[in-house]
């Protein structure tokens, strides 16, 4: 079992499709099915369910494709390692992000971080906060800042970074001209909300302080991104509650204002499994947290 062979598998996990998986991995599909199946009979266990329309995980495969994710993390990381003592280039912070934490903390602190360049190299890569800690997890990323999504991720892995308030948008032909104002002042207008699924406790408690405040949720439109969202507040569909963050990128287009009544803050954090992963961490987390 080579490196090929489980860069084969992997990558057929992540399409779920042989001919999809043989386009990303440039060959033809017969020869790629044919690798599979020799290492199936090799492991004694099928990694793949199949059918005329679909492909799918085994359990076994599942677990497989986890562990084999590490040993390709790892053998891409020794490479690196060669790489880095080769030219004399430190080798780079893999970091996640999630979309929000751009706005709010990595934005600003860039300067910082570009002024300890080269001592602080980073590559970074955008997801969601699930899918970068399973990245984290299997040994493609040093680390990840995220929102608690998981009250089950374990104390010693997540490290408190900072928090900002949640605030009101607004399209600029509403000519509201407020500073601050109660859920109350948007009672039936229409409102630009997300879906529940991705943050079910706080959709709960936003739907709990439109009903305290006696105020009716008008749903006009959900949407996943805040980029998105802005976007259609702009364009005057209606209203919205992003984090404090977003003003700075979009106050020519959209009126911002302080909600009255108390909503969660958005906190911020660094996942992190092990500080060892990366003789850099540490530091990096320090200029995040100043």
């Amino acid at each position: 079992m080579d490196i090929k062979k489980l860069h084969y598998v992997v990558t057929v996990a992540q399409e779920l499709s042989f001919s999809r998986a043989a386009l990303k991995l440039h060959m033809s599909q017969p020869p790629l099915s044919q690798q599979i199946r020799q290492i199936e009979s090799h492991l004694g266990m099928a990694l793949f369910e199949r059918s005329t329309r679909s492909v799918s995980l085994t359990p076994f495969g599942v677990t497989f494709v986890k562990k084999a994710q590490r040993v390709l993390a790892a053998h891409a990381e020794l490479g690196e390692c060669v790489q880095s003592f080769q030219t004399g280039k430190q080798q780079p912070i893999k970091l996640g992000c999630i979309g929000l934490a751009f706005e709010a903390l990595v934005a600003s602190k860039m300067t910082v971080l570009s002024d300890q360049s080269p001592k602080l190299n980073l590559a970074l890569e955008e997801g969601t906060s699930a899918e970068l800690v399973a990245r984290c997890q299997s040994g493609q990323l040093h680390g990840a800042i995220i929102r608690l999504f998981d009250p089950e991720l374990p104390a010693n892995d997540i490290h408190y970074l900072c928090s900002e308030k949640y605030v009101f948008a607004c399209p600029k032909q509403w000519q509201l001209n407020l500073t601050k104002t109660s859920i109350k002042t948007f009672s039936g207008k229409p409102f630009i909300h997300y879906p529940k699924a991705l943050q079910p406790k706080l959709y709960e408690t936003i739907a709990a302080a439109f009903t305290q405040a006696k105020a009716t949720m008008n749903v006009v439109q959900e949407v996943k991104t805040k980029s998105t969202t802005l976007s259609l507040v702009a364009a005057g569909m209606g209203f919205a509650i992003v984090p404090q963050s977003m003003q700075g990128k979009y106050a020519s287009q959209v009126d911002f204002i302080e909600i009255t009544e108390h909503l969660p803050s958005v906190d911020y954090f660094l996942y992190c499994q092990d500080w060892q992963v990366h003789e850099r961490m540490t530091c990096l987390y320090e200029l995040l947290r100043a």
